[in-house]
């Protein structure tokens, strides 16, 4: 019984990063002359998000919930963060548009394979890859505005493009091993 419990806790640990989304949000405006308490939030989200990744691969714990939650938490994440970004005008809009529109695809997108053949795509190196880069670019702003140093928003948009470039990439991939997924299914009969 304690096993089913521990089982969970990659998935507990994305709720709760979900949940850390408005907290962010509140102290990211709110408190903004305190912008390390939302920096705090952020780091702590990248943390559990590091956790429950480890949970899970390490003690096989990897549930299809899990696969859905985790990275939706880390879009929660990534696009409140873009958005706080934008409205304090360290970045433009059509970054986050960008960003925002590739998310919605891989969430519609995965949603189809799910219904379709009845899986999830798991997260790859190219994945997680992308989101340690937009975690490390966010922070390297944080830490700008943090030690108030005078960064030209043209840096912020060039290190936000590549963040975009690399995200679109991993969405390219992702898209590629779905369709090899299901191409193996079909040859098996099984789809």
């Amino acid at each position: 019984m304690q096993f089913i419990k521990l089982k969970y806790i990659p998935n507990i640990l994305s709720v709760i990063r979900i949940m850390m989304v408005p907290l962010f949000i509140y102290l990211f405006f709110g408190y903004y002359e305190r912008i390390y308490l939302s920096l705090c939030i952020y780091l702590l989200a990248g943390l559990t998000d590091i956790v429950d990744g480890f949970l899970a691969r390490r003690f096989n714990w990897i549930t299809n919930t899990g696969k859905l939650l985790d990275p939706l938490a880390d879009k929660f994440m990534q696009c409140s963060v873009l958005v706080c970004f934008t409205v304090k005008g360290f970045i433009p809009w059509w970054l986050v548009v960008l960003f925002v529109f590739r998310e919605l695809f891989m969430i519609c997108g995965g949603i189809i394979v799910l219904k379709k053949i009845k899986m999830t795509v798991k997260s790859n190196w190219y994945g997680k890859g992308t989101t340690a880069v937009f975690y490390a670019i966010a922070f390297a702003v944080f830490i700008f505005k943090l030690f108030n140093l005078n960064v030209s928003v043209v840096i912020y948009v060039v290190l936000f493009t590549l963040a975009l470039m690399l995200a679109l990439l991993s969405m390219v991939m992702y898209i590629i091993d779905t369709l090899h997924i299901n191409a193996e299914l079909k040859k098996s009969g099984k789809l």
